[in-house]
């Protein structure tokens, strides 16, 4: 098992009540692994305790990404949302690069 963080990096971003995570691989074997790995649905159970909602992801093969967009996940935008801002949004990317997955 290898972990997300030990093959990518992640950023968080928002808008509205949007929020997008995306997952950068180090290379073209770690990209797809990951694209393999981190569907919709596996991203949609690791954050449902703090994510309700549906998640899209949007592959970036050119750049080895792939990102994946929440709405609704901050109810009224970020600085109305009950959750915890920005770091918020840094312990849902925190929550993926933490996940195993099979090589």
């Amino acid at each position: 098992m290898t972990r997300v963080r030990d093959i990518a990096c992640g950023r968080s971003g928002d808008k509205a009540d949007t929020l997008d995570l995306t997952l950068v691989a180090l290379g073209d074997a770690e990209y797809a692994l990951l694209a393999a790995a981190l569907t919709p649905d596996v991203v949609r159970a690791r954050l449902a305790e703090m994510i309700p909602g549906e998640v899209t992801c949007y592959p970036v093969p050119g750049l080895r990404a792939l990102k994946f967009v929440i709405r609704g996940a901050l109810p009224g935008g970020v600085y109305a949302s009950l959750h915890a801002g920005l770091h918020w949004q840094k312990a849902a990317t925190s929550a993926l690069l933490e996940m195993e997955i099979a090589q």
